[in-house]
């Protein structure tokens, strides 16, 4: 009995873990030598900006003012990890900027799916359609680096996940602050100082 505890408790824990996984995505400028940066700001024209797109009666300000300032937290926090600091007096390396989106996202799953195909026409026998169709709302944060000069972008991180709205809003900050660990953490390291 206790083992099938344990193993209940086992699976549990890790389907939560599975859930709670984000799509991260990074893009960069191959030619650009990111060892020369140092500093950094936020973008002067902005933070960033958040956008709600769930109904017709969808408000982002709301979303924007609570999480906002969790958000940018973590980002500078990570950024710190990752050996840059913040500009002071002198102009920064580069700027950062934030985009959040949530809106509705979807999954689904027809009959025969997981099924081998017919080895004589490589389809399924019989005509696919949908059993299962699951709706959510889905958050989709994007941060962008770009450096002042040439005011060229030369990274983009951006992590999709499922919003889990039964969560309370410490978990949220919580899974909000762990997907920007993971996703910073793609980011070059800044050049050690010699």
């Amino acid at each position: 009995m206790k083992n099938y505890l344990a193993t209940v408790a086992l699976l549990a824990a890790l389907s939560g873990t599975v859930v709670m996984a984000a799509k991260i995505q990074t893009q960069r400028d191959p030619t650009f030598d990111f060892s020369r940066l140092a500093t950094w700001s936020w973008n002067p024209s902005g933070a960033g900006d958040v956008k709600v797109i769930m109904t017709a009666n969808s408000k982002s300000e709301p979303v924007k003012r609570q999480y906002e300032p969790a958000l940018m937290k973590a980002v500078e926090d990570q950024i710190a990890v990752r050996g840059y600091t913040p500009a002071s007096g002198a102009p920064p390396d580069f700027h950062v900027t934030y985009y959040l989106l949530v809106t509705q996202g979807s999954s689904a799953q027809y009959m025969g799916q997981f099924l081998p195909t017919n080895a004589q026409w490589g389809i399924p026998m019989f005509a696919p359609g949908t059993s299962a169709l699951t709706v959510y709302p889905q958050g989709t944060l994007i941060l962008d680096v770009s450096v002042p000069a040439p005011g060229s972008m030369v990274w983009r991180g951006m992590a999709e996940a499922k919003i889990e709205i039964e969560n309370t809003e410490e978990k949220r900050i919580a899974r909000l602050n762990s997907v920007i660990k993971e996703l910073v953490a793609k980011f070059p390291k800044a050049a050690k100082k010699k």
